[in-house]
């Protein structure tokens, strides 16, 4: 089952994908066939820095959606990359432009962009944050340390070894429990 809006696609329009750690689903510059809905794994949308260093722009889980944009361009801007092995559905490009005659498609696929929009400047102000313990505990206020510590920092822009020490201290202070190796909570 694809979540709204997706799911008022035909599927004549859907090819299924599964793919290993490690597989590339496209590269940046690729022509664009479509967008993609995960549906078991995760994906990490990368871009390559001038200096060959690799940074995540987004990162898609189960249930969620990527290459959005790819919609209205002719290549991909970034590649994609799957960092826990699983199923993706890739939804072709023309399908998608032609659900836009359904308003409730075109309102249900501008809400989305609008939320990711909206997380997307959360994280250019929580990275904008100079002091590395607050940039880590701004990340753990918006409840981004899903994954292991070293997606944590990639993420926050931070060395894993910076994200380490302040969540020692964090710990130290009373502010942050850690019921077992790599788990991090808020105290409420």
């Amino acid at each position: 089952m694809l979540p709204n809006p997706y799911d008022h696609i035909p599927s004549s329009a859907l090819r299924p994908i599964s793919g290993a750690v490690g597989d590339t689903v496209f590269h940046q510059g690729d022509p664009t066939h479509g967008l993609y809905v995960v549906q078991t794994g995760r994906v990490h949308l990368e871009r390559v820095d001038p200096d060959g260093e690799r940074f995540i722009i987004h990162r898609a889980q189960a249930g969620t959606s990527f290459a959005e944009a790819s919609v209205f361009s002719e290549v991909y801007h970034c590649d994609a990359v799957i960092v826990e092995a699983g199923a993706l559905i890739r939804i072709d490009k023309a399908s998608v432009l032609a659900a836009f005659a359904d308003p409730a498609f075109a309102r249900a696929y501008g809400r989305q962009a609008a939320q990711q929009i909206q997380a997307q400047r959360q994280m250019l102000e929580i990275v904008g944050i100079r002091r590395a313990e607050d940039r880590v505990m701004a990340g753990l206020i918006a409840g981004l340390l899903e994954g292991s510590i070293v997606e944590f920092a990639a993420r926050l822009q931070l060395s894993h070894e910076a994200i380490y020490r302040a969540l020692r201290k964090f710990v130290q202070d009373g502010r942050v429990m850690n019921p077992s190796r790599g788990i991090y909570h808020l105290h409420p």
